[in-house]
């Protein structure tokens, strides 16, 4: 009784350690080495791509099926998990014998199951070759990150079952992150007429973090000049930049035309930085555009070792017609005290600035409605008082009152623009003489300006 219970169980015994054997798995990264590793490396853009070499040993006959998991969450040393949408993992196509391949569509790493392979219906051996490549755009963390991957091969319809176990290893340098918005608009900067300094000026934020000690540069460079609606490009010096930061990195400072070249704004090697361009106007500039909306686009240039970003800013600016005239009189007025008869004449200047944008010829009239007179009625004797137009050198615009004149009633025309309309400033002078056979009193009269395009 004793034989017959010992013989049968020496045969279980020997059944179970042939299914055992049935089948067997090996792992082998392709690179010969003994683990799966990931070397150190900017967070930005595609990683190394790494393989692993699977082998299966079948000895029954059976069909079997080979998985994959991620046997522990890889984390780094502060205990942060990656995120596993970041290992990318595919079956390389026609690297098996045998058998069918699955995942050969590009998946990311999970915590439970992914089926590679399934054997042929004998269950032939087989091998075959399985990739993963790194997205470092979708890490989370950097750090020095560790974790295992286990593999299994199962018999189908048999208890068959074979594991085995990779180590990975994953560097991942902190990630350069660049920010470059506008203030208001985080693609357009708005510039108006009144941007004259820093507390009213739209401006652009240029920031970064995560530099791993890499010289990084920046560049500003006009992509598209500011134009209008009839193709006229913005005076050059009407824009300004007045780039601010608390930085060593910065290699534009104080106020400066806009620049259409690529310009170096900023260059360092700090972790971290911030920095600002103000867009400020040249008010003088800016009155003498043409009317009209000016757009153009500028691009900043984030230059690193390893990568080059480049962000789009776009920029405008609305000019509105403009067709004004000013006219200065002297304190107190045009007013002539104390005439007397045969005493030194005396000149009152009156300063007229005209303001157009609109690039069509005008002229300044003066239109003196009535003969001065006093309360009785008596009249001034025009042929004592006179004017003449004075153009500063250099100024465009001409007149016909180059000296003195006697005023006449009625409109008289005291400057004309040049063929372009350009805005002008200039002084009448009015003098007045005394004359032995004038009439006592307080002597009116009204002078009215017009500006009047032709």
């Amino acid at each position: 009784m004793f034989t017959a219970i010992f013989t049968i169980l020496f045969c279980l015994a020997g059944l179970t350690q042939a299914s055992w054997a049935s089948v067997a798995l090996s792992v082998n990264p392709v690179d010969g080495s003994n683990s799966l590793r990931f070397e150190r490396a900017s967070m930005a853009g595609m990683g190394n791509k790494n393989e692993i070499h699977v082998r299966v040993s079948s000895t029954n006959g059976g069909q079997y099926q080979v998985f994959q998991r991620t046997l522990d969450p890889i984390t780094n040393e502060k205990g942060e998990s990656l995120n596993l949408q970041a290992i990318q993992t595919q079956t390389l196509a026609n690297s098996n014998s045998s058998g069918t391949l699955y995942l050969q569509n590009s998946d990311h790493l999970n915590m439970g199951d992914q089926l590679l392979y399934s054997s042929d219906q004998k269950g032939d051996s087989d091998n075959f070759i399985i990739g993963y490549s790194l997205d470092r755009h979708l890490m989370n963390t950097s750090g020095s990150f560790r974790g295992r991957l286990i593999f299994t091969v199962r018999g189908m319809g048999n208890a068959s079952s074979d594991q085995a176990i990779i180590d990975v290893f994953l560097e991942a340098a902190p990630s350069l992150k660049v920010t470059v918005k506008g203030a208001h608009n985080p693609n357009r900067i708005n510039i108006k007429g009144s941007d004259t300094s820093e507390s009213t000026a739209d401006f652009v934020t240029l920031s970064f973090s995560g530099n791993s000690g890499q010289d990084i540069r920046i560049y500003q460079e006009v992509e598209t000049f500011p134009q209008n609606e009839s193709g006229k490009e913005l005076g050059k010096d009407v824009i300004q930049n007045d780039l601010q930061g608390d930085s060593e990195g910065l290699r534009m400072t104080g106020i400066s035309p806009l620049a259409e070249n690529r310009t170096l704004i900023y260059s360092g090697n700090k972790a971290e930085d911030n920095l600002v361009n103000y867009f400020l106007v040249d008010t003088g500039q800016f009155q003498q555009q043409d009317a009209g909306t000016y757009v153009g686009r500028i691009k900043y240039i984030v230059e690193t070792g390893q990568n080059t970003q480049e962000f789009l800013i776009n920029i405008q600016t609305a000019i509105a017609p403009e067709f004004t005239m000013n006219v200065t009189t002297p304190p107190g007025g045009v007013s002539f005290t104390h005439v007397i008869a045969n005493s030194p004449p005396q000149d009152k200047e009156v300063l007229v600035t005209v303001i157009s944008n609109l690039h069509k010829p005008y002229q300044v009239l003066q239109d003196l409605q009535t003969s001065m007179t006093n309360n009785q009625g008596k009249e001034f004797n025009n042929k004592y008082f006179s004017l003449q137009v004075e153009i500063p050198s250099g100024q465009k615009g001409q007149t016909d009152l180059t000296e003195f004149s006697s005023v006449q009633t009625g409109e008289c025309p005291v400057f004309s623009s040049d063929a372009a309309g350009s805005g002008a400033t200039f002084k009448v002078v009015y003098r007045l003489q005394g004359y032995a056979q004038m009439s006592p009193g307080n002597f009116l009269a009204p002078i009215r300006f017009s500006l009047n395009q032709k």
